[in-house]
């Protein structure tokens, strides 16, 4: 849960657009709270995960799942929770694996280790004219999936830390101390000297 408050961040800022004061009030709770939880300094309770994912409309799994990447994918979606595959996505199965039905429709198996691709991404398989190929672009599409989302780790965490806060504040000397640190000499010692 390392990327947690990266991802609530990214969904306030990017995805609702909403200052950090709205969702507070939408979520019942108080601004410091959504603060806190947007720094890492707290983790939200089980009723408060729920409300995030409800109002974000992701699910918990993509919240605390670090392997997720920081912006939510079609399955992430809360109103897709139940689904297996979402719309708009592409199965790969292999050649004689799906059927046609009387009534004109395919169905297909889903299979464990099937890839499953969004409609960009299927354009792309579509091209490939060999299986390395296609391996190839299961490479690509992750690679540019995996530096997409530590580029955008980075912009958030830079941006969390230009809005926090110093925790402490600078502490004044105290007169009679030159900026060395050194107590300053009295002007009748300087003068001796």
């Amino acid at each position: 849960m390392r990327r947690l408050h990266l991802k609530l961040f990214y969904l306030r800022t990017r995805y609702k657009r909403e200052p950090q004061g709205v969702t507070a009030k939408i979520l019942g709770v108080r601004p410091a709270t959504m603060s806190h939880l947007e720094q890492g300094r707290s983790l939200p309770t089980l009723p408060m995960l729920e409300a995030l994912c409800k109002h974000y409309d992701v699910t918990p799994t993509y919240l605390l799942d670090d392997g997720r990447p920081i912006e939510p994918q079609a399955r992430d979606r809360w109103s897709e929770r139940n689904s297996v595959i979402c719309r708009g996505d592409w199965l790969e199965v292999p050649e004689g694996a799906a059927i046609k039905t009387s009534d004109g429709f395919w169905l297909c198996p889903v299979m464990g280790g099937a890839r499953f691709y969004d409609s960009t991404a299927q354009a792309q398989r579509m091209l490939c004219q060999s299986r390395s190929e296609a391996e190839e672009l299961e490479k690509t599409l992750v690679q540019s999936e995996t530096s997409r989302d530590t580029a955008l780790e980075d912009l958030l965490r830079k941006e969390l830390l230009a809005q926090r806060k110093p925790r402490t504040k600078k502490k004044a000397k105290p007169e009679g101390e030159a900026s060395s640190g050194q107590p300053a000499a009295s002007p009748g010692l300087a003068a001796e000297a």
